[in-house]
């Protein structure tokens, strides 16, 4: 009998050690945006700019880059942990500080070697884009970024990330070629959000026949869910503001009072940034100067979140009280886009007339 139990005490304590290593193995953590308290958990075997593959029990799972929400590397150091953590908050500055703690020439990881380089570069490029930082430090910064680690599943995220701050600093022909990566991209809905972006650094070439085109392409598309209703929403004040910049204007004003119809300006305040910017290119085109004022006011005095959107109203306010002979009222938007706004690309088209 104790022989029959010792043969049982062998062979339990044999078991375990054989199954010991699956159960103290340390795994990858893959996060969706669809659930994003939710770990996915296995060893990653493969990781590119459109997807990553986890070994989950042994089963391969393939994830689409676009629906990742984050990745808790294995061997990741506890100081990036605790400085993604802060990124996510989006308190860059404590993540910029948190990530300083790490030292990369130890890490022989590539993923998280590559992990560090995204935040620093992105970190730069949402301050600079917040208004806190070098835009064009930070472009080159996300620029070397998007060359050396062509394969991270962060690509397309860091491509739009760059555009957008070349699109910030006026530099549309570069913004409109990064947001060319997003329509070439496999998902159908960043090809139309990248689309929509396109429109926006066409206009700002001054090309409008051309913009309307790929807002028309936009406002087309079959929205289903409340981000989708959103990019066609954004696409159809766009295609207002074309319609006046092509001789249309009476029918812009028209798409611009559906605009504000049909949306919530409570949940909506870029949207109607940019509604009532489109508005009032409308008016100016027509002469209508009183309501091109009335119109940028809104976005001046209440739609006023969106810097690019503000900005927009500033310039076009300036001009509009200067022709309407209210020297003291220029003075003042004018004042107030050179300090809130410097650099950008209406201060700049400001300064420069």
């Amino acid at each position: 009998m104790k022989r029959f139990q010792i043969n049982r005490l062998v062979a339990t304590l044999v078991a375990l050690f054989l199954i010991q290593p699956a159960f103290g193995q340390v795994n990858d953590q893959a996060y969706l945006k669809s659930s994003p308290a939710e770990a996915i958990r296995g060893l990653i075997d493969e990781i590119t700019s459109t997807e990553v593959v986890i070994r989950v029990n042994g089963n391969p799972r393939r994830l689409a880059a676009n629906q990742i929400f984050r990745i808790q590397f294995a061997n990741a150091p506890a100081d990036l942990l605790q400085a993604a953590a802060a990124y996510r908050r989006g308190q860059f500055n404590e993540a910029k500080t948190g990530l300083q703690g790490v030292n990369v020439g130890e890490i022989q990881d590539k993923w998280v070697k590559e992990e560090i380089a995204f935040m620093l570069a992105s970190i730069d490029a949402k301050s600079a884009l917040a208004g806190e930082g070098d835009k064009n430090a930070a472009g080159t910064l996300l620029l070397g970024f998007i060359n050396d680690y062509a394969g991270s599943f962060h690509h397309f995220e860091a491509v739009e990330l760059f555009a957008d701050l070349a699109y910030s600093v006026g530099q549309f022909k570069t913004a409109a070629e990064y947001y060319q990566k997003m329509v070439a991209s496999p998902w159908e809905e960043m090809k139309v959000y990248g689309t929509l972006r396109l429109a926006h650094a066409t206009v700002g070439q001054g090309s409008f026949a051309e913009a309307l085109a790929q807002y028309d392409q936009v406002a087309g598309y079959n929205a289903t869910t409340p981000l989708q209703q959103a990019i066609v929403a954004e696409a159809k004040a766009g295609r207002a503001r074309c319609l006046g910049e092509t001789g249309k204007a009476a029918e812009g004003i028209v798409a611009v009072e559906e605009i504000i119809a049909d949306n919530d300006p409570k949940t909506q305040k870029k949207l109607y940034a940019q509604a009532y910017n489109a508005q009032g290119v409308c008016y100016r085109k027509s002469n209508k100067n009183k309501d091109a004022i009335l119109a940028f006011l809104h976005t001046h005095l209440i739609f006023n979140q969106d810097p690019d959107a503000h900005a927009e109203s500033l310039f076009h306010l300036t001009q509009l009280w200067e022709a309407e002979s209210k020297a003291d009222r220029a003075s003042g938007t004018k004042t107030l886009l050179q300090q809130k706004y410097a650099g950008t690309f209406w201060e700049n088209k400001l300064r420069n007339q």
